[in-house]
């Protein structure tokens, strides 16, 4: 099959498995609005918060999947790294900006960073140490994921040496980040 052909059949799937807010459908299910409670955001840190640590760390590891689902099967497969770039691409616009069924999920850190263990995984490896660390320290979420794609990047880089990989990591991370930053400006205004 042409590459041409399965990469539009990937980013078509990538967008729609980046459509699925894990949080959103876990916050129905608990019948708590998410998006008017803590931060309003339906990650793995917000529901754990408010709605218990056994939601919060499933919405965690299933995130998690969301971002080896689209990276994995191009990678086992054989395929060009940048079909994997493209998907990531279609995950982001359907994950942070167009989604058909409501409001954008999250900022997109625990899906991006399985996408990450896929491209770079002995950069993820060498991350995974340090990043508990200071998770464990500072008790912030959001410190431990920019430190998570910062090592991996650098530590991908360096092992892999994946000019593609590590530049699709890098996206991820400056996606996650410009996520991270409008949706918190969002939040202190409304305060």
């Amino acid at each position: 099959m042409n590459y041409l052909i399965i990469s539009a059949i990937w980013a078509i799937t990538s967008y729609f498995i980046g459509t699925v807010s894990i949080g959103d459908c876990i916050a129905k299910f608990k019948k708590v609005d998410i998006r008017s409670r803590g931060t309003g955001n339906p990650g793995a840190s917000n529901i754990y918060a408010e709605i218990g640590p056994v939601y919060g760390v499933s919405v965690f590891f299933i995130d998690i999947a969301k971002g080896l689902i689209i990276t994995l099967p191009v990678v086992l497969l054989e395929y060009p790294i940048w079909i994997a770039t493209i998907g990531i691409i279609f995950f982001l616009l359907g994950h942070m900006v167009i989604n058909p069924w409501g409001k954008p999920g999250g900022i997109g850190m625990a899906t991006t960073m399985g996408a990450g263990i896929v491209l770079l995984p002995m950069g993820a490896l060498i991350a995974v140490i340090p990043a508990f660390l200071i998770l464990v320290i500072t008790r912030r979420p959001s410190y431990t994921g920019v430190f998570a794609f910062i090592a991996t990047i650098i530590a991908g880089w360096l092992v892999h040496l994946d000019l593609l990989a590590t530049t699709s990591v890098l996206i991820l991370a400056g996606a996650v980040l410009v996520k991270f930053q409008f949706q918190y400006r969002d939040l202190e205004t409304h305060k």
